[in-house]
């Protein structure tokens, strides 16, 4: 649109600096118009593989709906509760379009919050997770409680009768009558 100024890639997609952003079957048009459109000063931190713990950001870009299906419960998994997750697909696709994108998101605990043109070529939607979980998978995030460590006092023991061993009756075990007959 005419008047409109065009914002940089990593703006459009909320990059932020310290961020870890996991960049996953992405285009190598995409890949070099974002490296070419970082500002020196982001110092954002991209990986392209989900072995890391937690990353702020994820960008997966799907051809199907059976791909994004597939890769989607993995990808959940490794994001932080408050980050966010792009899934970007060709414009004008017949196998997936961003209806299909949000039902999928809604039916795994995300919802959609921004939709947009990622390319000339690509369309994305960023999903986050909805408010309950993400209060709800904070526990990834804290640290764990610090265990007390306070000295449990002993309590006291009853005393027990000492046992008194009787005659051999012709009931119990051999090892019994013959201690009870070796004492008399």
């Amino acid at each position: 649109m005419a008047g409109y100024p065009v914002q940089p890639l990593p703006k459009k997609l909320g990059i932020k600096a310290g961020q870890t952003v996991c960049l996953l079957n992405v285009p190598g048009t995409f890949e070099r118009s974002l490296y070419a459109s970082l500002d020196v000063s982001s110092e954002a931190r991209f990986v392209h593989d989900l072995r890391l713990p937690m990353v702020d950001m994820i960008v997966l870009f799907v051809d199907s709906t059976e791909e994004l299906e597939r890769r989607f419960s993995d990808v959940v998994h490794r994001l932080h509760p408050s980050g966010g997750l792009w899934v970007a697909y060709r414009n004008n696709s017949r196998r997936i379009s961003e209806d299909v994108v949000r039902r999928i998101a809604l039916a795994g605990g995300m919802a959609a919050n921004k939709a947009c043109d990622i390319d000339s070529s690509h369309a994305g939607v960023r999903l986050v997770m909805r408010s309950e979980i993400r209060e709800a998978m904070l526990y990834r995030v804290a640290p764990p409680p610090a265990i007390s460590r306070m000295r449990r006092s002993r309590r006291t023991t009853a005393r027990i009768a000492p046992r008194v061993v009787r005659a051999a009756s012709g009931a119990g075990s051999t090892q019994r009558r013959v201690r009870a007959s070796r004492s008399r």
